[in-house]
């Protein structure tokens, strides 16, 4: 249910995602304890490989590569937001691998518009898109 539509409610605010952090963190809780799996206090990451769980903001990433990831290859046919993104396209042979051009924003609000905040993550690790 946390993951519903996240690739557009996304938070950027710390405090919001703390939040969200916070509801798994206490399902986390009580399923150590009734499965009785040993952890640190406030730490965890045990029980998340014991559950064979990722952090919720983890997932978020990986939910907005992979919606990316379907844009690009036709998979979610939606022109109009094909065509918000900016591949980029040099003007001469570069070592940059970054594939996308990311516009620039006044504001934290512009700055994580869902398709920017996208190419964002995806040109922090291009490997992870499978482009040619």
């Amino acid at each position: 249910m946390l993951e519903y539509a996240s690739v557009l409610w996304d938070p950027f605010v710390v405090t919001y995602s703390c939040h969200l952090e916070r509801v798994q963190r206490r399902f986390l809780s009580s399923a150590a304890y009734m499965l009785k799996i040993v952890h640190p206090p406030h730490d965890y990451t045990p029980v998340l490989r014991a559950l064979s769980l990722t952090s919720l903001a983890n997932r978020r990433v990986k939910t907005n590569l992979a919606f990316l990831q379907k844009l690009i290859d036709g998979s979610i046919k939606t022109p109009s937001l094909l065509d918000q993104v900016n591949f980029k396209v040099p003007h001469r042979a570069t070592r940059s691998r970054v594939p996308f051009t990311v516009p620039l924003h006044c504001t934290n609000y512009g700055k994580n518009k869902p398709i920017d905040r996208m190419m964002r993550l995806a040109n922090e690790d291009p490997t992870i898109l499978n482009l040619p």
